[in-house]
């Protein structure tokens, strides 16, 4: 079964994209990264996963959860250790595929997801290069523990460290296109030049809106 993984938490002002302040006042911030979000979760339901699962930190928020989704409690004391948690709750029989992406990734769409998918059908492990040195996704098609020992996905060499645990573990490995992410202020402000003079269009329906409301970019 193709089971993916969405690792989210509530778009409270303070407490998410808060590398954007002060550039962003944190309730502006907190507005971006719901507009995010609710891209990738139609990227997300337009993909061939059959399981989509939302990763929150702590309890779910109250509330109904979006529709096609199942809602998880994150589990571990860093993110390499919520991943692996994650996949070992998601890999349950010979044959899944798991798929773990953010929602901080504005050309995020249902053709990459579908693409990772595809790739776990011939290599072991999936990994998606951020332009800071991140990832933007991993996948697994088949149960790897050791992949995650010492696994940081969220400092600036990510990728390599990645890299080096997957040859480690015995890994094969399959390289996505470099996305870039959205986490500082030079990168809100290229994605923006980059799309203003048509170079790129990166952003999803609900992410432009917000920020043609916010004035940051033309209508």
């Amino acid at each position: 079964m193709r089971r993916l993984a969405l690792f989210t938490r509530p778009p409270v002002p303070g407490q998410v994209k808060t590398r954007l302040s002060p550039a962003l006042p944190p309730a502006l911030a907190a507005g971006l990264y719901e507009a995010l979000f609710a891209d990738t979760l139609e990227a997300v339901r337009a993909s061939g996963a059959e399981e989509r699962t939302l990763w929150w930190p702590g309890e779910p928020p109250r509330g109904p959860t979006p529709a096609g989704f199942e809602s998880r409690s994150q589990a571990g004391a860093d993110t390499g250790a919520r991943l692996a948690h994650a996949a070992g709750e998601m890999m349950r029989e010979p044959g899944d595929r798991v798929v773990m992406v953010t929602s901080g990734v504005p050309a995020l769409r249902a053709a990459l997801l579908d693409e990772a998918f595809a790739a776990l059908e011939t290599s072991d492990l999936v990994l998606g290069p951020a332009t800071d040195g991140g990832c933007w996704l991993v996948g697994l098609a088949r149960e790897a523990p050791a992949f995650f020992e010492g696994l940081a996905p969220d400092v600036p060499d990510a990728f390599e460290r990645a890299r080096t645990s997957a040859v480690r573990a015995g890994l094969s490995v399959r390289t996505m296109a470099m996305l870039d992410g959205l986490e500082t202020p030079h990168e809100l402000v290229r994605l923006l030049a980059g799309d203003a003079t048509g170079h790129t269009h990166v952003f999803g329906e609900h992410t432009r809106a917000f920020l043609v409301h916010a004035g940051m970019l033309p209508d």
